[in-house]
């Protein structure tokens, strides 16, 4: 038994064998099998009695492991034979620095070599082992004479360290075909077989075209030539782009990014280029901060990948109008002399109709004579009067070309529908806001706003105004009694005393404002947010605060949630604050607006000017506003509070115009 010390740090050899996916630790095995000059690699999995995998076993039949250089293979990194040779028998080579095998201990913590190679003539066979515990020295038996016939490496992993269920998914044997897919290409005459499955990336292929980028001026001097093959699948998949040695050789991944619109299309697209071979020598093509010339080409190659999915989308509308004349929707006539007139106006219609049948999903549900009429309105309105056809669409649709992109691709995982509705959302919440203001800030108007009974009603519906994640807690009993219980502690109520709306219970009046968080942190753990609100007229001082944190501490501490993982937000709020309680929400190394937090009982007790609140909410709501470009005015507010909360608003409420007004009855 022989010791193979590698000069290399422990810690350092730990990190080599860290991989996001079993699969790409498998395939590093794999490529180390066609180094070795073998025709075929088989990948193998022994299953325990529970069908887990027990063992993996990659099998080559290349020219092994030379026991004389087996110190330097496996004793060094960074100067692997393959980075130097680039090629062996005038086939390209994947590794480059002797780190590959470690990935294998990602999978498991004991890895075997067993090799067989040509020595003189003769066969000898010995084996190479690896322990997770030791990365730093590998042990090696001494070679025994081996059966003529015998040769190549297989790889046995053991002791794994987790049940890698995604090695036996049925789509790995297609996972590993998008690797390999431009080697197999390149060298047809290789064979892969994953767990008794010959892989053939053509199996799910859809479509692969390849072209020549040409000269890329990489600045100071400096020229590249790249090719770029674009594969399109037949089933899901990451949009990936591996960065290939000029023979096709994955190095390194890139995401695609958004900068490639290809609605509907899977694919994978192969860039291959001497530099990056080169880059690659230096360690300079992964990098955090992509390097400059790789930045350069993957620029050229993204542009190139964009234009062959707008033609391959021209394609799939020739398809689609095809179809249509099949059904007998199409309007136009069948003939071969079109003049230069008529076949403009088809091709805008076949634009404008492949994009109403992309937009409105329900179109294809339709019966055939609603198609075949809204079709004949469409080309009779490109016929008679293009203009119009261009108005609508700029205009009323006013959709750029980049915005159309954008929704169709938009529209294949979002109904029409559902992009209205949160439109609608928007436009509501900020018309609510607008009208919030009006009561609480006119004169007029928040004279007549109580407190308990008409504001609280109001935001009841309107919880989003505190939090997003938060809703209505008003149905958990538990919660109500303890608030309720301690309700004495924050006085009297402002509108104790006046006719109250009666709730469907027959009560009058109500307590705090509960919300609770929407979705559970989890399982036996509650999040709380209790708002208190203070009549327009009341500011915020010294006894508001007194009161707001004593009554925290009261339901916090309380019997029923002691012991429990419970999270407490308390918030005061009325329209303004006197200097006291400003200087106490504006304390240094505490958020704004924040009194106290107490991490014992996780009670954190807020003070805010109701402006505070909406701007806060409004802030919100601007990015997607932006988008909209909705503008919300005194009478769209007024026309929403109406229709929302008229039950619970004061008796004419006026607009900040006087031109808008709400008759509101409150019930009695």
């Amino acid at each position: 038994m022989a010791k193979i010390p590698v000069t290399a740090k422990k810690d350092f050899l730990e990190t080599l064998t860290v991989t996001s996916r079993p699969l790409l630790a498998v395939a590093e095995l794999i490529w180390n099998g066609f180094d070795a000059m073998s025709d075929r690699v088989q990948v193998h999995f022994d299953l325990n009695a529970l069908g887990g995998i027990q063992s993996i076993r990659v099998r080559d039949y290349g020219h092994g492991i030379d026991f004389s250089k087996s110190q330097t293979l496996f004793g060094s990194l960074g100067e692997s034979w393959k980075k130097r040779e680039g090629r062996l028998n005038g086939r390209a080579l994947h590794g480059k620095g002797g780190k590959g095998r470690f990935k294998a201990f990602g999978l498991g913590g004991l890895v075997e070599w067993n090799t067989t190679y040509q020595n003189d003539g003769q066969a000898l066979s010995y084996k190479i082992t690896g322990r997770s515990l030791s990365l730093d020295d590998f042990e090696s038996t001494d070679p025994i004479i081996a059966d003529e016939s015998s040769k190549g490496t297989e790889v046995v992993i053991l002791n794994l360290k987790k049940d890698f269920r995604s090695l036996l998914d049925d789509s790995a044997p297609q996972e590993m075909g998008k690797i390999f897919a431009s080697y197999l290409t390149e060298y047809p005459h290789l064979t892969l077989e994953y767990n008794g499955i010959r892989v053939d990336p053509k199996e799910a292929q859809k479509n692969s075209n390849e072209y020549f980028l040409g000269d890329i001026d990489l600045g100071d001097g400096k020229v590249t030539q790249a090719n770029l093959s674009i594969i399109e699948w037949k089933i899901p998949t990451d949009r990936v782009l591996h960065l290939c040695d000029a023979n096709g050789i994955s190095l390194a991944e890139s995401q695609a990014g958004q900068q490639i619109r290809a609605p509907g299309f899977n694919f994978t697209a192969y860039i291959k280029s001497a530099h990056f071979r080169e880059l690659d020598k230096e360690n300079l093509l992964i990098l955090d901060d992509i390097h400059r010339d790789v930045g350069i080409i993957l620029k050229v190659a993204k542009s190139r990948i964009s234009e062959h999915f707008r033609r391959r989308q021209a394609e799939d509308y020739s398809k689609i109008v095809e179809r249509w004349k099949e059904e007998q929707i199409y309007p136009y006539e069948d003939k071969s002399d079109i003049g230069p007139v008529e076949e403009a106006e088809r091709q805008v219609f076949d634009i404008l109709a492949a994009n109403v049948q992309s937009y409105l999903p329900s179109f294809e549900d339709t019966d055939f004579k609603s198609r075949k009429f809204t079709f004949r309105l469409l080309a009779q309105a490109i016929k008679e009067n293009p203009e119009s056809v261009q108005e609508i669409i700029g205009e009323v649709l006013g959709l750029k070309k980049e915005a159309q992109d954008e929704l169709a691709t938009l529209l294949k995982k979002t109904p029409l529908s559902s992009i209205i509705s949160s439109a609608r959302v928007v436009s509501n919440r900020l018309d609510f806001l607008l009208a919030l203001e009006d009561l609480l800030f006119e004169k007029k108007n928040k004279k007549k706003l109580l407190e308990r009974d008409q504001l609280h009603k109001i935001l009841e519906t309107e919880a989003w105004l505190f939090h997003e994640e938060f809703t209505l807690a008003g149905s958990e009993v538990r919660l109500e009694e303890v608030l309720t219980k301690h309700l004495h502690i924050l006085g009297p109520r402002c509108d104790d005393g006046l006719d109250a709306v009666k709730l469907s219970d027959g009560k009058t009046g109500r307590i705090d404002l509960m919300l609770k968080r929407a979705i559970q942190p989890r399982a036996g753990e509650f999040d709380y947010l209790v708002v208190e609100l203070k009549r327009p007229s009341k500011r915020i001082d010294d006894e508001v605060i007194a009161q707001i944190k004593k009554y925290a501490f009261a339901v916090a501490s309380d019997e029923r949630f002691r012991n429990l993982k419970t999270r407490w937000t308390f918030i005061a709020i009325s329209n303004d604050l006197d200097d006291y309680a400003k200087r106490e929400a504006n304390q240094r190394h505490r958020p704004k607006g924040q009194i106290h937090d107490d991490p014992e009982f996780d009670i954190t007790v807020w003070v805010k000017p109701w402006a505070e609140v909406i701007n806060d909410a409004r802030a919100r709501l601007m990015f997607l506003n932006k988008q909209l470009s909705y503008t919300a005015d005194r009478d769209s507010a007024t026309a929403y509070l109406k229709k929302t909360h008229a039950k619970f608003i004061p008796r004419k409420v006026e607009s900040k115009t006087g031109d808008s007004s709400v008759n509101a009855n409150i019930d009695s």
